[in-house]
């Protein structure tokens, strides 16, 4: 920082040394705005971190958001002193007003595509930019009290601004992605947003649990958010949001707990369970206390799990169709104390469309350990497929399709001191023609 600060001043200088030898007027207000537009440029492209030349740009549907983010306000006040200098410095309005809101454009852009530039192109990053640059002009034309030529480069400027536009929406629709965004960072829930959080909660579990605080974490293009829910000393709940179709709950995510078997909801009239029989009576009397439409699946199994959350029991309902499971589901953690641990249920339809040909759990195999072979070796590479799934391709609005979910562990690899590094690596395949769906 100290060195862009240092090429800022020396450009200002010369700047204004050159604006003084060509007898420019108002030539002492080149020095800061050249000053300025050169820190402007250091930080954005220069500064930034990230992965660069990813080709992407995040457009933000939520206008107001970065009014309320201290980056939003930092992007807002970074650049009017760019419309201040600009005005002072050329005393015509309309090239520097058209010269603060294409700027803002050219940086995400450069952003997303140059390869040697890292940072996140966002088009709040542009709306906040571009704000704070027409808020300096607008100080710039109160300080001058509007003395300025309103007419002078009027032509020029509009006929440059037009190419620039026309260019600018030529670059994003044919090289850029843009993953569309209800907000780009957690928020508070509002309205109709903490109504849905609490009916589902109450749903799960009747008048238990009061619910406190709800954020929301958007997803990209509009879908595959979530909603993060407070209740029980922690926040052990997650709906997908928007639709909230999916709620999953997890009380091994509650603060001051205690023993796994201290904590959960209890079902009335449940006692300790002695086996997977006992575990799958009180998962079906909590099921048919809260979702009894799982009592018309056509499938459904209790088995014993011992992973990191403790020992317990997991009772699952399906439905099915040609053995794919169709999106309503529910799944009932039970911990050896008799309470419900966990659980996640999705209200998705019990029946979606399905291809007339769909690849089988062997072929979806194959086609894993080929992509594999491509770039190493796959000795060792145990590939299975798990259930036959179906899936929205755009969260909540999309249409349905059946997923394979096929998982590759190295048997022959060696975990670190803490048993980390060999972690099961899955794969999702579109079963109707075999492709990924990552």
């Amino acid at each position: 920082m100290a060195g862009l600060t240092a090429v800022a001043a020396v450009l200002g200088l010369l700047a204004w040394d050159m604006a003084r030898r060509r007898r420019i007027a108002h030539a002492g207000w080149w020095a800061p705005l050249v000053f300025c537009l050169t820190g402007v440029l250091g930080v954005t492209l220069a500064l930034r971190g990230g992965t660069s030349g990813r080709a992407e740009c995040v457009a933000n549907h939520d206008l107001t958001e970065p009014l309320y983010t201290t980056q939003g306000l930092w992007n807002l006040a970074m650049f009017v002193p760019l419309g201040l200098f600009g005005v002072l410095a050329l005393r015509r309005p309309l090239p520097a007003l058209a010269g603060v809101l294409a700027l803002p454009v050219f940086i995400e852009l450069t952003q997303a595509l140059a390869p040697f530039v890292s940072g996140i192109c966002d088009s709040a990053d542009v709306e906040m930019n571009a704000g704070g640059g027409a808020l300096g002009v607008a100080a710039g034309l109160v300080l001058l009290r509007g003395r300025v030529a309103w007419r002078a480069w009027a032509a020029p400027t509009v006929a440059v601004t037009a190419v620039l536009a026309v260019l600018g929406v030529v670059v994003c629709r044919t090289a850029v992605t843009l993953n569309h965004m209800d907000g780009s960072s957690v928020r508070e829930a509002r309205g109709d947003e903490r109504v849905a959080a609490e009916r589902a909660v109450h749903q799960a579990f009747g008048d238990r649990y009061r619910v406190g605080a709800v954020r929301i974490s958007p997803g990209l293009d509009g879908y595959n958010g979530w909603m993060n829910i407070q209740f029980a000393g922690g926040f052990p709940a997650e709906l997908m949001w928007p639709g909230g179709r999916r709620l999953n709950v997890d009380f091994g995510n509650t603060a001051g707990m205690g023993s796994m078997e201290k904590v959960g909801y209890t079902v009335p009239g449940a006692g300790t369970p002695h086996g997977t029989a006992d575990a799958y009576r009180i998962a079906r009397t909590y099921m048919r206390a809260h979702y009894a439409w799982a009592e018309s699946a056509s499938w459904h199994a209790t088995r014993a799990v011992h992973d990191s959350a403790g020992s317990g029991w997991v009772t699952s309902w399906r439905f099915k169709d040609r053995g794919v499971e169709m999106p309503r589901s529910l799944d009932v953690r039970i911990n050896p104390a008799g309470r419900v641990y966990g659980m996640q249920v999705d209200l998705g339809p019990t029946r979606v469309p399905l291809p007339a040909k769909l690849i089988s759990a062997r072929r979806a195999e194959e086609i894993v350990r080929e992509k594999r072979r491509k770039g190493a070796d796959t000795t060792g590479l145990r590939i299975e497929a798990g259930p036959l799934t179906t899936e929205r391709t755009m969260g909540h609005t999309g249409p349905w399709r059946a997923v394979w979910s096929v998982v590759v562990t190295d048997t022959r690899c060696t975990p670190d001191a803490d048993g980390d590094g060999c972690e099961p690596m899955t794969e999702s395949l579109d079963a109707a023609t075999g492709e990924s769906t990552g």
